[in-house]
C-alpha cells in the first residue's frame, strides 16, 4: 500500500558549515554510505532504499535558520515510512562538518 510520511523542524546551520550546500553534501554522503541508491542533490537531496524514496529539503527562514522537511514515500506501512524518516534524521544528526 502506498504511504507518505514526513516531519519538519527548525534547523540552524552549524557554525562549521559554510552554507546549506555543505548540509546537502553531508546528507548525500550519509545516504550513500547507508545503502541508498540514485542519491541526487538538486533543490533537495533524495535517494531510494528498498521500497521507499526519501527526500530532505531546507526552506530558508532568515540568517542561518531553515525549516527542515524530511519526507518518505513508497510501498509499505506508515510504520515503515516513519522508520525511514527516523533513519534519515539520524544520518543528518551524524554529519561531521570540517
Amino acid at each position: 500500500m502506498p504511504t507518505l510520511w514526513w516531519s519538519w523542524s527548525e534547523f540552524t546551520l552549524p557554525d562549521a558549515a559554510e552554507d546549506i550546500g555543505d548540509v546537502y553534501s553531508g546528507i548525500a554522503e550519509g545516504l550513500t554510505n547507508a545503502g541508498y541508491t540514485d542519491v541526487r542533490v538538486a533543490e533537495d537531496v533524495h535517494g531510494a532504499k528498498g521500497n521507499f524514496i526519501d527526500a530532505v529539503s531546507y526552506l530558508f527562514i532568515s540568517n542561518r535558520n531553515f525549516w527542515q522537511v524530511i519526507a518518505s514515500g513508497g510501498d509499505g506501512s506508515v510504520a515503515d515510512a516513519q522508520a525511514e524518516v527516523a533513519e534519515v534524521q539520524s544520518i543528518i544528526n551524524q554529519i561531521n562538518y570540517l
